[in-house]
């Protein structure tokens, strides 16, 4: 009862701080568009004795418009969501980043419609914007955060595990002692090894204590179960941080990253905020539509080779999993015989024979015609079909197959947390020729570190990979 007490009055805490700074965040951004606006029309004010023109009104509506827009940005994109990041900083390096992002698609558009508004007033709103907004957020943490940090009013809930109680127990201790590092140590754990027993454990305290983040202490990472249980921590909403001794065995798609006011590393996960999400989509409707368009006849020469050389059907459909585990159906132009499952037993799997991905270089089942589609990936091209009905994304993880999917293992299960893409960093990298750890290693590295910028080098060097045509049989 006393723990559910604090959690509801942190969670109390954090909606009136999120409410404080959407607050001092809007005061900034209507100090900033006065100055702005002042700037520009201060002279025309005079001349006609306080009468703004019809062009002065003009400018009221869309600065307020594009206040607006620059609030709802924040939102979107998570930056009023509290967590122990913004806890120290109040998210400034975030809330450059986004303000820059929004000035810069702002310009485009105005490039786009040929809009005459005065640059002057743009540069002028964002520099002044950015300026108030840094100044009035650093102004609160230390008139109003800091006190609640200090008294543990509002604070991140911190496990500490090491090796041994002792070690445990020092890092306890240091963290106790400087406070304005934001941590309240509410569980130590000492583990000598990461198994099913010591997990039961972990589970058990986690049922009695609300832990926001977990901090694993130097020598957790020989541990041959330490990165999936870093993943474990993740799914179960868990932030988790590392002070490093080793990282040797964690795999190059897991990848700590310093923090800002914070002495360890944290590792990511792979989420991509509201705003990403609706950018990454709007790109992928716009590509796939000028992708069918411009290469509709190409479509037709394909369909019209398929139906002359082997006949009906020019498509093959075949069951995929997505998103979230949920299946659809993935289509591709038909590149082997019409009968090909029946006669799988004619092809030899270049992998190994418990090998989840079924490939043979000189597969008998392919079509002459359907050789010529595999090597240069033509086959793929009604997958942007997929991408228009939201099943796919034009830049994602490689497309899994039902029976694949049945024997991952919860690492691998990471991959189906993102849509799969019509190519990805799989198709630039080798395709076919690649093994199922590479390749899923090689998504989850894709999902942790998305950028907008990294998915549009994947399809810049996806043409090369293509007309290169190598790992694609």
């Amino acid at each position: 009862m006393v723990e559910f007490l604090k959690l509801q009055k942190l969670t109390s805490h954090k909606v009136t701080i999120s409410a404080a700074l959407i607050v001092v965040d809007g005061l900034a951004l209507i100090s900033a568009a006065a100055i702005a606006y002042n700037f520009r029309f201060r002279s025309s004010l005079f001349e006609s004795e306080g009468q703004p023109s019809i062009a002065a009104f003009d400018y009221k509506l869309i600065l307020s418009l594009v206040l607006l827009g620059w609030l709802l940005s924040f939102g979107l994109s998570g930056i009023y969501s509290l967590n122990h990041d913004s806890l120290l900083i109040f998210n400034l390096q975030s809330l450059i980043k986004r303000s820059m992002v929004y000035f810069f698609s702002l310009g485009f558009l105005s490039f786009v419609t040929r809009a005459s508004f005065s640059r002057t007033v743009f540069v002028i709103l964002l520099l002044s914007g950015l300026i108030n907004l840094i100044l009035v957020r650093t102004l609160l943490y230390f008139i109003f955060l800091t006190p609640l940090i200090k008294r543990k009013r509002f604070c991140t809930r911190l496990i500490i595990v090491g090796r041994t109680m002792r070690e445990s127990q020092q890092y306890s201790d240091w963290i106790i002692k400087n406070p304005l590092l934001g941590y309240a140590v509410v569980s130590r754990m000492e583990c000598t090894a990461i198994s099913s027993t010591w997990l039961d454990e972990f589970e058990r305290i986690l049922k009695f204590t609300s832990i926001d983040e977990i901090l694993l202490l130097p020598g957790m990472e020989s541990d041959k179960h330490f990165s999936r249980f870093v993943h474990h921590c993740e799914d179960l909403g868990i932030k988790a941080n590392w002070i490093p001794l080793d990282s040797g065995n964690l795999g190059y798609w897991l990848i700590p990253k310093p923090r800002v006011g914070v002495p360890f590393l944290a590792f990511s996960q792979s989420k991509i905020s509201v705003a990403e999400k609706m950018l990454k989509r709007s790109f992928d409707v716009m590509f796939a539509v000028l992708a069918l368009v411009l290469l509709s006849p190409v479509c037709l020469v394909i369909s019209a080779l398929i139906l002359i050389t082997s006949g009906r059907p020019v498509f093959y459909s075949q069951k995929r999993v997505g998103l979230n585990g949920k299946v659809f159906n993935f289509y591709k132009f038909r590149s082997m015989v019409k009968n090909a499952d029946q006669l799988i037993s004619s092809a030899t799997n270049v992998h190994a024979k418990d090998h989840v991905i079924f490939k043979d270089e000189k597969d008998p089942r392919v079509t002459p015609i359907g050789r010529i589609l595999r090597k240069y990936s033509l086959d793929e091209l009604p997958q942007f079909f997929n991408v228009l009905i939201n099943d796919m994304s034009v830049v994602g993880p490689r497309p899994a197959l039902v029976h694949e999917v049945k024997k991952y293992d919860s690492m691998y299960e990471r991959r189906l947390t993102a849509k799969p893409g019509v190519t990805g960093p799989w198709q630039i990298s080798g395709r076919s020729d690649l093994d199922l750890q590479t390749s899923v290693a090689l998504d989850l590295n894709y999902m942790v570190n998305w950028s907008f910028t990294r998915d549009l080098w994947i399809i810049i060097a996806t043409i090369e990979a293509v007309f290169k045509g190598r790992g694609a049989y």
